[in-house]
């Protein structure tokens, strides 16, 4: 497996910032104008464009796990751009994701109490993996309630603070996790600016200036990319160990990679799992690789190393195979308890 990487071409390794900007900015105009029109609209248009902005805006919105990965040098301002466009006025700032997601990539914390990505589904009730993905479609309310309501007060009382920092300040499935990592400069500089959008937007709907078709819309176009992406993180891993530290094979081997189809099939799973989130092993195994350079590097892989079983191991054919498995497994360790 080290030689398989060391085959990787070098240049495979190097952001391309052209790519990320015209991503990030082409699926922000579509998704904001797509949320304009059904803001402004009713019926079928409103229902057309909302699943527009929903696909369009979930996409540009998943580029925090690329803004995680990247330092400020591979793509300047690239941060700051998106919290600008996607991250702050969905409330969903980068600063929940930096300094909490490479606790999931650490050999020492992933897939225990604290990894905040993961959760042993497998090993559980499948009531779990439901009030996983409707804990999602409500989220929307309690991050516009945590930056309305926990910014101002924990602001005056520090016992608020520390609780609003270790509990309401991170991007997760695991809610044991506690976040240990500072929120700077940058991230008390978003806080504001979402506490802004939430009372600013609730002020300009009072003097009737924005109208409340705005917020429903907000709404749905929120809890629908959470949904869908609470799906997609059900068919990211195999959820299967609840215990111990796992070396870097077993973390490998518990990660999932959808293998390409046909053009249809891509398609429709780009959709689901954009900005390479479908090379979730690939991901897992090589962290450093961007997400324009997954597809290429798996196909290089899969060509000149027939051999590299374990890596082999972890491809499935689609997102519904792995789901049914999921619930399979969980509902035989339901009956055996």
């Amino acid at each position: 497996m080290d030689a398989a990487i060391r085959a990787i071409p070098a240049e495979l390794f190097r952001p391309v910032p052209a790519i990320y900007w015209t991503d990030l900015l082409a699926s922000s105009v579509i998704g904001w104008t797509a949320f304009a029109t059904a803001v402004g609209t009713s019926g079928l248009l409103r229902a057309v464009a909302l699943l527009v902005a929903v696909f369009a805006l979930y996409r540009a919105v998943l580029f925090i796990h690329e803004v995680t990965h990247l330092s400020d040098r591979d793509v300047p301002g690239f941060r700051v751009v998106w919290n600008v466009l996607v991250g702050v006025p969905l409330l969903i700032p980068s600063f929940l994701y930096q300094g909490v997601h490479t606790d999931h990539h650490r050999q020492h914390t992933y897939g225990t109490d604290a990894d905040p990505e993961y959760l042993p589904f497998g090993r559980r009730s499948p009531f779990l993996i439901l009030g996983f993905v409707l804990a999602s479609l409500v989220a929307p309310v309690a991050f516009a309630a945590r930056f309305a309501v926990l910014v101002p007060l924990s602001s005056v009382v520090p016992a608020v603070r520390r609780y609003t920092v270790e509990r309401w300040s991170a991007l997760v499935i695991n809610h044991r996790y506690i976040r240990r990592t500072p929120i700077g400069m940058s991230g008390h500089v978003q806080e504001a600016a979402a506490f802004a959008v939430v009372w600013i937007s609730t002020w300009l709907w009072w003097i009737g200036r924005l109208p409340a078709a705005a917020f429903g819309c907000w709404f749905v176009a929120v809890a629908a990319a959470f949904g869908i992406n609470a799906v997609r993180t059900l068919a990211a891993h195999r959820y299967d160990h609840d215990s111990g530290e796992l070396s870097t094979m077993e973390q490998l081997l518990d990660s999932c990679t959808i293998a390409p189809a046909g053009r249809l099939s891509n398609i429709g799973r780009a959709l689901v799992a954009p900005v390479g989130l479908r090379y979730h092993s690939l991901h897992h195994w090589i962290p450093s690789l961007p997400y324009h350079s997954l597809g290429r590097a798996h196909r290089l892989l899969a060509a000149t190393h027939a051999s590299l079983t374990p890596y082999r191991t972890t491809l499935d054919v689609g997102f519904t195979p792995l789901l049914q498995d999921l619930v399979h497994r969980a509902r035989i360790q339901s009956h055996r308890a």
